[in-house]
């Protein structure tokens, strides 16, 4: 039996018509999603049953020279008047700009379904834009914000639905993973990294919320209000950069069979949830070691199907262009099967839980520290660990090789609180022994 395409019904005309789809903001992703839905039209008819049709494109510039074919009427510099176009059905909101909450949530108001790859805005407001969307019937998608092409929110939603989400570890950052990657092969130090990023295009000239981790935290999350209905923001995430790794605290890593990371790690602790993005230190044989360069990669502890590993090119045009159409394609399927539910239902529907503080948090942690050679230095420094009730696991200790009769002292602890790690670190910078800071990094044995 032939399946016709999903179509809206134009109640003033008296015939099926095309969803609408009116697209705030046309730079990298947006022209993405044109470009997809200009070349695929025939095939989402033949294989999806629905059909689109732009009626209206808010830009910045509208003189700015564009390689795309569109009409110049459906072009407009006001990104209301895409939201109060009664040929609009859906809205595609592409920008990261600050209004998109205005524009999302007058959207919602007037129950028009909305994709948006926004992970600012779900991060921090997403609870109130689901509220909005449940209140007048309308849809909110969001797959593009984490993650880009790797279908972690779907697969979060319904591939695991009857699963316990036990534990969620994610490199959800390209370019911070390709600094440490391109560190841990001897390129060069941070800076040098750094300007190398820049220079590919796999960091901004300011890369501020990508190295201080909060691009991450952000996308972390948006992925525990929908595997642990956590009612964190991004800011209640703790949130540590990579800015003060060196290359030898990847040598020493390695030394110890570990490999530098920046996580993002959720774990469901006592009916509350961890949600901290560091460095951490892996071991060397663990799939998240291995995963190099910009490519991202989430591994999901589930407590029916065990560990799931999902991964792929985290951001880019096509990719996240793809995410973005394949949450409008839900989307209609969604209205032509007539779901009584929303994704709203779905994540403000359960008994929300809270962000443990990371003091409370136990892990192992790595120390490095200059410290003078000379008789009971690691001595003075066991005894403040052992004040906290932290217990050596190893120790490192290298012959003199800097100026001054310096050496470096590496220990790796057992489990230990946070806090208490803390107190030791600040008491450990305070010896007389003690040459400049005193590095921690976080170890996870995945």
């Amino acid at each position: 039996m032939q399946t016709t395409p999903y179509l809206m019904r134009n109640k003033e005309l008296g015939k099926d018509m095309p969803v609408g789809v009116g697209l705030i903001g046309l730079g990298t992703v947006g022209s993405g999603v044109v470009e997809l839905l200009q070349d695929a039209p025939v095939s989402l008819r033949r294989r999806k049953h629905v059909d689109f049709a732009l009626r209206r494109v808010a830009v910045r510039d509208l003189d700015k020279p564009r390689s795309l074919a569109l009409a110049p009427e459906l072009l407009t510099a006001d990104a209301s008047a895409v939201v109060a176009d009664p040929d609009v059905q859906l809205v595609v909101e592409l920008t990261g700009a600050p209004p998109a909450f205005e524009w999302v949530s007058a959207a919602l108001r007037q129950g028009k379904d909305v994709v948006t790859a926004n992970k600012a805005l779900l991060a921090e407001r997403g609870e109130e834009l689901f509220e909005l969307a449940l209140a007048n019937g309308a849809d909110l998608m969001f797959e593009a914000s984490v993650a880009a092409g790797i279908p972690i929110i779907r697969s979060l939603r319904n591939g695991l639905v009857a699963n316990r989400v036990e534990s969620l570890y994610g490199i959800l950052n390209g370019t911070t993973n390709y600094m440490l990657t391109r560190m841990s092969r001897g390129v060069g130090d941070y800076d040098d990294v750094l300007k190398e990023a820049q220079d590919q295009g796999y960091a901004e000239p300011d890369p501020t919320m990508d190295v201080s981790g909060m691009d991450a935290a952000q996308k972390l999350a948006i992925l525990c209000r929908i595997a642990f209905h956590c009612t964190g923001t991004g800011r209640d995430v703790f949130c540590e950069g990579i800015e003060q790794i060196e290359s030898r605290d990847i040598e020493y890593a390695r030394e110890l069979g570990y490999a530098i990371k920046l996580l993002a790690i959720a774990k469901q602790q006592d009916g509350r949830v961890e949600a901290r993005v560091h460095p951490a230190m892996v071991p060397e044989d663990a799939l998240l070691a291995n995963i190099h360069d910009e490519f991202n990669a989430i591994q999901v502890q589930g407590s029916a199907v065990g560990p799931q590993v999902f991964s792929g090119r985290g951001a880019g045009q096509l990719p996240t262009a793809s995410a973005v159409v394949a949450d409008m394609v839900e989307l209609v399927e969604r209205k032509a099967a007539g779901a009584s539910t929303s994704i709203g239902d779905m994540i403000l529907g359960e008994d929300a839980v809270s962000v443990v503080p990371i003091e409370d948090v136990q892990m192992r942690y790595f120390i490095r520290v200059l410290v003078r050679d000379q008789p009971g230095v690691l001595a003075g420094i066991a005894r403040i660990l052992a004040e906290e009730r932290i217990s050596i696991a190893s120790v490192i200790q290298k012959e003199r090789d800097f100026e001054g009769g310096s050496v470096p002292l590496v220990i790796v602890t057992h489990e230990a609180r946070e806090a208490a790690m803390q107190r030791a670190q600040q008491a450990v910078a305070t010896l007389d022994a003690v040459q400049g800071s005193v590095k921690l990094i976080r170890m996870e044995d995945l």
